[in-house]
């Protein structure tokens, strides 16, 4: 076999081009990774300035959320107990009124031991003062209140506190259902009348004065000395060379840091090296960031060897108590271990020059060696694989060719049994005239005029014949020209093929094309609409239920430069379980009876000669008020014929 110069280029590219590569790439691959290892130690300095930033942005991150979350669950948890405290306050107070009623009922009056319990229930002041019982009855008022007497006996049954909550009515309401209940409201605080304050409350039903008694604690009283133990615990933290956490209220005022004597003093107007009022630029950052990085100046460094005071730090509000919590690291401790850095990267590169010079050497010699004997192997590998795949290509032309006659012949036999069909009507109709002229001429009663026009009808039934011949012919013609057509003529062409099978279906075809001109191979594109229109009227042949509504829609519109032509029927479609399937070859639904290349070359005709696209899928439509459901096979070719 003659070699192309395609191939003696490949066998030669094959030989030679290893050899040169690595000669080539040994010239200068010494210089590329001598040049690299030169700005390698930059890289390392960049990275060990990355890494630097990211473990201690980490270290930072992670102490800060560390102190919130203490914060937080501090807060959780003292909310906890103080509901269980306040609960178990009126349990007590519940039980020492219980015992009152129970140990006087017999003996003195209602009001008189009413009289004993308020006595006593007021006498009870718990929290430093700050804790007492209150009564309320059922109307709204308020029946005991130890530390504010001003609003005892009074009705605060209309009373809304700033949230537009009404406490006294949800009173009445647990009253009502003999219940207990939390709440949380703003309520006057001991004498003072004027302002009110958020106030955790439990009260719990007394029968038999249909009341309730209740106590609770104001927040701000609570929250007093949760921050101050919080902020006891923040001020121990240390970590990483005296690092530690810094707390500032939204006012600028130092809650918690390393110089104990800052702690109490308010520092929003001070101003750092930079001229910035870093107070106010620290609470307005976190205020605005939910948990960020921030760098600024210090006006502090805990460093005392340092030089500049340049920090980044970790900033998180907390919103509850107002407070700013942060903690950061100087920038400056990089520079020195960047330094010691620098002189162990100047001693490693010397090392590396000698060394990847040696071994650059013993590289390209034994590149060289195995470079030649891969190209021996690819050559003679490439021959073979060369053989082999003009094998493969002969024998799949070979049996594209065969299942291509297949189809062909398939088809024939159907268009033989069609010509037959629509031969039987014109052949009859000549049997007739002829039968009908003899036996006039036997009676006598043949007239001129009545040959012609029996001779009219004879002419008008042969000249259909012929033109069936010329369609059925044209049909098989091999021509693979691409021509110039309308597609609705192509259509028509291919409904007169099939005129007889799909009349005898009774099927209607509804036709929505248009005169659209194309550029293709119109036989082959009539073949594969022969097929497609030959399988929609089998699969209708077999759905009798349908009885005079069976239906195939052609339609055919432009989409950008394609011509897309659709056929639709109501045969129920195609079952999801094989319609992936239906364009294989010899894939068929019909049993004995079916050869399963029809759609198969149907595909390969429109992919590969109109360079086009078919597909199928199942659908479901409307049509004149019936909802119908069926395969639908869409065409798309190229109008102006496939790219050269």
């Amino acid at each position: 076999m003659i070699k192309s110069n395609n191939d003696k280029f490949i066998i030669f590219f094959i030989k030679y081009a290893p050899i040169i590569f690595v000669i080539i790439f040994s010239l200068i691959a010494t210089k590329i990774i001598l040049n690299e290892k030169e700005v390698s130690y930059k890289k390392e300095i960049t990275e060990l300035e990355k890494e630097y930033y990211l473990q201690n942005k980490k270290r930072v991150y992670e102490e800060v959320q560390r102190v919130y979350n203490h914060i937080e669950n501090e807060k959780n948890n003292t909310e906890k107990e103080l509901k269980v405290f306040i609960k178990e306050k009126v349990y007590l107070a519940h039980n020492i009124a219980t015992k009152i009623y129970e140990k006087n009922k017999d003996t003195k009056s209602k009001e008189e031991i009413f009289s004993l319990i308020k006595t006593t229930l007021e006498s009870i002041i718990f929290n430093e003062g700050r804790g007492y019982f209150f009564i309320n009855d059922k109307y709204g008022n308020n029946v005991l209140q130890p530390l504010n007497k001003s609003i005892e006996g009074k009705n605060y049954i209309n009373f809304r506190d700033k949230e537009g909550n009404y406490p006294v009515r949800k009173m009445i309401e647990t009253i009502k259902k003999k219940s207990e209940s939390f709440d949380s409201y703003f309520w006057y605080k001991n004498n003072d009348t004027a302002e009110v304050f958020e106030k955790i409350a439990f009260y719990k039903y007394f029968e038999p004065y249909d009341i309730i008694i209740g106590t609770g604690e104001y927040i701000v009283d609570f929250e007093a000395k949760l921050k101050t133990k919080i902020l006891e615990y923040i001020q121990k933290i240390r970590y990483a060379n005296n690092a530690y956490i810094f707390v500032i209220d939204y006012d600028g005022k130092y809650l918690a840091h390393y110089k104990t004597k800052l702690i109490g003093k308010n520092r929003i107007n001070y101003k750092n090296s930079a001229g910035r009022y870093l107070v106010q630029d620290i609470i307005n950052f976190a205020r605005n960031n939910d948990g960020e990085y921030m760098t600024y100046e210090a006006t502090i460094n805990t460093d005392k060897s340092a030089l500049s005071n340049k920090k980044i730090s970790y900033i998180r509000k907390f919103e509850a108590y107002k407070w700013v919590i942060g903690t950061g690291f100087y920038t400056e401790n990089l520079n020195k271990k960047i330094e010691e850095k620098k002189l162990l990267l100047e001693k490693k590169k010397l090392d590396n020059i000698e060394t990847i010079t040696k071994i650059s050497i013993l590289t390209t010699m034994l590149l060289l060696i195995i470079s030649f004997f891969i190209s021996k192997v690819l050559e003679s590998r490439l021959k073979l694989y060369k053989k082999e795949i003009e094998n493969k290509i002969i024998e799949n032309k070979e049996k594209d060719d065969l299942m291509s006659q297949q189809a062909k012949m398939a088809t024939m036999g159907e268009m033989i049994a069609n010509i037959a069909h629509q031969w039987k009507q014109p052949l009859s109709q000549i049997t007739t005239i002829s039968s009908g002229i003899k036996m006039q001429n036997e009676l006598n009663y043949l007239k001129l005029e009545d040959i012609n026009s029996q001779m009219d009808k004879i002419t008008k039934s042969t000249k259909y014949l012929s033109e069936t011949i010329d369609d059925f012919k044209n049909f098989f013609s091999p021509h693979k020209e691409f021509n110039d057509f309308e597609v609705t003529n192509t259509i028509n062409r291919t409904l007169k093929l099939l005129e007889s099978s799909i009349k005898t279906c009774n099927i209607k075809v509804i036709r929505e094309d248009k005169d659209i001109s194309i550029k293709s191979n119109e036989n082959e594109l009539l073949q594969v609409l022969v097929n497609i229109i030959k399988n929609a009227s089998e699969a209708l042949e077999n759905r009798e239920e349908l009885e005079e509504n069976k239906f195939i829609f052609i339609k055919t519109l432009k989409n950008d430069n394609f011509l897309k032509l659709e056929i639709y029927d109501n045969a129920k479609g195609i079952n999801e379980d094989i319609i992936k399937n239906v364009f294989s070859p010899y894939f068929t639904t019909k049993g004995n009876e079916g050869t399963g290349i029809g759609l198969y070359m149907s595909k390969n005709i429109v992919t590969k000669s109109l360079k086009g696209k078919l597909s199928v899928e199942n659908i479901s439509y409307n049509y004149k008020g019936s909802s119908f459901n069926g395969a639908k096979f869409t065409i798309e070719v190229p109008l102006l014929g496939p790219k050269k």
